[in-house]
């Protein structure tokens, strides 16, 4: 470990209170309890002035290729965050893109100046065909090893700053969702594929999801995390999976239906959680929210949503809206969200 490295974990240790992060939990557990809460939940989107801001913020490109560079990169926001005082768990994780599961897979990818890696498809159907033949592969094949030795990493470097190690929440990679990972894999050329060869798609999917619980089961293992109530980026959620249906939005309610529902719905058999997807969702909305073992909604555009619709079901299946800009909060709701507040726009009540 570098002196650097060190002495921003000992600035960090000494400032953590195991009170601050006991009250963070319990909120978590109270709003997924859907108990009326005098304040949801909420962190800071913009964060008002604190005591001290000297901590790294590495460029991504570092962090990628040095553990110490995305450690530090990874806590920046939780010591921030930590001193305003909200509800912004202490968690980070292995941070390598949206790329994982698709590298596992065998896809190639690249860095980018600005961004998260980009993957490139397989060439062909023909490559398609050749990876659903060859069935699951290597679980630390691509960055699948990368991920498990950044956390045993993050494991070892936090193991001698006791209020750390405590407190500190690893959680899981970013997996995408089953059928995020197959449009990766195979490109724009799934969408026609949906009518070309339906079942070569449904085969795609299903060694995508028996890959995905494979490998998240072998990470939950490594880090002892269990699937009752789990950190993910700056919240805390039921359910141990945080799937994403980025990819889904662009498909219609029966498209829906055959190819995203039923493989979403064995990764949260297996671990429970909660589902993510930017854009449009109208048209599965209703059919997502009955989901067995959903618990929430990240829904990171509302404004291009029906949030009549999304309030209705999401009340009556018992789903926490998680991440709600405040603006989207319904007047005098005192439950079922967890909010975002904006301290630019001088606001005061309850925000993510």
């Amino acid at each position: 470990m570098s002196v650097q490295l060190g002495s921003y974990l000992s600035k960090f240790e000494r400032l953590i209170a195991h009170e601050h992060y006991a009250r963070v939990e319990e909120a978590y557990r109270r709003v997924f309890a859907w108990e009326e809460l005098d304040e949801l939940p909420y962190t800071w989107g913009d964060l008002p002035p604190v005591a001290d801001n000297d901590w790294p913020d590495p460029p991504y490109n570092d962090t990628f290729v040095d553990r110490e560079k995305m450690l530090l990169g990874q806590l920046r926001g939780p010591y921030l965050h930590c001193q305003a005082g909200d509800y912004h768990p202490l968690a980070i994780r292995a941070n390598y893109g949206t790329v994982i599961l698709p590298s596992i897979l065998g896809a190639n990818y690249q860095l980018t100046e600005t961004s998260l890696p980009w993957a490139h498809h397989l060439p062909d159907r023909e490559a398609i065909r050749r990876l659903i033949d060859a069935d699951v592969p290597d679980l630390r094949a691509g960055l699948g090893a990368a991920c498990f030795d950044t956390a045993e990493y993050y494991l070892e470097a936090l193991r001698l700053y006791p209020n750390l190690s405590r407190e500190t929440r690893i959680y899981h990679p970013d997996l995408q969702g089953p059928f995020d990972v197959a449009h990766l894999l195979w490109g724009p050329d799934i969408f026609l594929a949906l009518y070309d060869c339906p079942a070569m798609v449904h085969e795609l999917l299903d060694l995508t999801v028996r890959t995905y619980i494979a490998w998240l089961t072998r990470w939950k293992e490594l880090l002892g995390e269990g699937n009752e109530l789990t950190a993910h980026w700056s919240l805390m959620m039921r359910g141990g999976a945080m799937l994403r249906d980025d990819t889904p939005v662009m498909l219609s309610r029966s498209q829906y239906l055959e190819f995203v529902k039923p493989y979403d719905q064995r990764v949260l058999d297996a671990f429970g959680g909660c589902i993510h997807y930017c854009g449009r969702g109208d048209q599965f909305i209703e059919d997502m929210s009955t989901s067995r073992n959903l618990f929430g909604l990240n829904i990171s555009q509302p404004e291009l949503n029906d949030m009549d619709k999304v309030w209705r079901v999401a009340r009556q299946h018992r789903l926490v809206i998680l991440g709600l800009p405040e603006a989207h909060l319904p007047p005098d709701t005192r439950w079922g969200a967890t909010l975002v507040r904006s301290w630019a726009d001088g606001t005061t009540d309850e925000r993510r």
